[in-house]
């Protein structure tokens, strides 16, 4: 007959037994989550399906399986509601190259995807809020023969930090398309063929830092008030290789920048206010096509508003020659605080 002593033994026993039976399960189950989720972190969806029309009644793709990112392989002409049903965050969606036509307004209706890479295929226009309310951070459309970005287009996205529009057919850059984007901070708009850039063209450029690359167009002309309604600080503006032949300085009157570039253009000389001091450039990117008056104007207008200013100085040994005086009486300062340090180190050692 078994004594209460035993009973006690194996009630500790048979406890002890089922802590251990828990506790491997508890172990396997983190196991299987962290083996599923190092996978997750690098899977990739492919679409093998092609799928041309609206589905009816489901989704191209209704995906429960976690991935980081999907890419579609296949032709699919055009990006419609209700392609995807994701029911967990996406960080990269990718179509390069399938043939799509058109982008449907509110294609991803509240999906959350971080990251839209739409490349290489025949959009002609991007409709009014295509992207609306979505948490996505960047947006790619580079070279899809894009040639009309309509107002409101990328507008009300909370989270958006960057755009690229490269290597399109834009004539004009639409102000209005980017409105109420809080933290944009890069547009890239390169290898275009916008030819002009009227007043307020800038205005959606509202953040520190801002990129914004005109690169390889066709400007002519910017307006002066080209940043009328911008708030932006040390903003980064690219306009290499456009056709401009002269450039007023009131552009940059009330605004902070960081880098001005004007490579392969044709600007001869600088106009409009050049005594006006309320604004900031850190580095002034330009060639050397100026005559010989309108090169020491802009020597004297770096040099007083303290620009370091990157010119090409291919031709001209009257470069130095113009900059010499100019720069006599800040050379000669230096010369006396440098001689005072040596006189000054010189005391304290005797």
């Amino acid at each position: 007959m078994r004594t209460s002593t035993q009973y006690r033994l194996d009630r500790v026993e048979t406890r002890n037994m089922f802590a251990h039976i828990i506790r491997r399960l508890i172990f396997c189950l983190l196991q299987t989550s962290f083996l599923s989720q190092a996978f997750a972190s690098i899977s990739y969806i492919i679409v093998d399906n092609e799928m041309n029309e609206k589905p009816q009644n489901e989704s191209l793709l209704l995906i429960s399986e976690p991935a980081r990112a999907i890419i579609v392989k296949d032709e699919i002409s055009k990006l419609f509601d209700e392609l995807f049903n994701l029911p967990y965050p996406l960080q990269t969606l990718e179509f390069i190259n399938t043939s799509t036509e058109e982008i449907e307004p509110d294609f991803l209706k509240g999906q959350e995807v971080y990251s839209l890479i739409v490349q290489e295929n025949n959009i002609k226009v991007v409709q009014t809020y295509t992207f609306r309310n979505l948490k996505l951070t960047d947006i790619d459309l580079s070279r899809n023969g894009i040639q009309l970005v309509e107002n409101l287009a990328f507008a009300n996205l909370s989270n958006l930090e960057e755009i690229y529009l490269d290597e399109n057919k834009l004539t004009t850059l639409n102000s209005k398309a980017y409105e109420n984007l809080p933290k944009l901070r890069k547009l890239t708009l390169m290898k275009n063929y916008i030819t002009l850039l009227g007043p307020s063209s800038f205005d959606f450029v509202k953040t520190r830092y801002f990129v914004l690359s005109l690169s390889h167009n066709r400007i002519a002309n910017i307006d002066e008030d080209a940043f009328k309604g911008s708030n932006g600080t040390n903003v980064n503006l690219f306009l290499d290789n456009n056709l401009l032949q002269q450039i007023s300085v009131n552009i940059f009157h009330n605004h902070s920048f960081l880098e001005v570039r004007l490579r392969g253009n044709k600007i001869r000389k600088l106009t409009g206010n050049l005594e006006r001091e309320n604004f900031k450039i850190t580095m002034f990117r330009i060639d050397n096509n100026f005559d010989k008056k309108s090169l020491k104007s802009l020597l004297h207008w770096t040099i007083r508003n303290d620009i370091t200013l990157d010119c090409e100085t291919g031709v001209s040994t009257n470069f130095k020659n113009l900059a010499q005086p100019v720069h006599f009486q800040k050379g000669f300062s230096m010369i006396f605080q440098i001689f005072f340090a040596i006189c000054s180190c010189w005391i304290v050692v005797t």
